[in-house]
């Protein structure tokens, strides 16, 4: 396993600074992230108790993380894979996910989500010709609740 770094209750307003130096597999505890672009190569550490307020993410991997009573109110992401994560607790408020300049959508394959809100979110579908793979492939959602959602639908309730 590579470097690992534990962040403690920090407010992060820019990417630059300590936030680029830490470790992709940084756990990031009760933080706060405000209105920069995050550009990593993967966040697949521990996200737990943190707030994403305004936040943007390209081409972001969100694979294997663990993410716990977080919450991402007005973030953008694009073209973002999230690939074996567990969203435990967590609430995504006028969020949307897009495609990236390439086209391609963002992908939620093979998670575990639990207890999640999706609320006034759009999820935007890769529309080109045989292009029309799933946004949502093999996840498993327990007690998660989608109000207000655009495009294509989370699929539960």
């Amino acid at each position: 396993m590579g470097e690992m770094a534990l962040v403690q209750q920090e407010e992060f307003t820019e990417s630059c600074g300590r936030f680029a130096s830490l470790p992709t597999e940084t756990v990031f505890a009760y933080c706060s992230f405000e209105g920069f672009e995050i550009s990593r190569p993967s966040v697949g550490g521990v996200i737990l108790g943190c707030s994403f307020t305004r936040m943007s993410w390209y081409w972001e991997p969100f694979n294997t993380a663990l993410i716990s009573r977080t919450s991402f109110e007005d973030c953008v992401f694009r073209g973002c894979s999230f690939r074996g994560v567990d969203l435990l607790d967590c609430a995504f408020t006028r969020c949307r996910f897009e495609l990236d300049n390439l086209g391609g959508a963002c992908l939620f394959s093979d998670c575990r989500l639990v207890a999640c809100v999706f609320e006034n979110c759009a999820f935007v579908k890769d529309e080109r010709p045989g292009k029309h793979a799933p946004l949502f492939e093999k996840n498993r959602f327990y007690d998660c609740r989608q109000i207000g959602t655009r495009g294509e639908r989370l699929p539960f309730g």
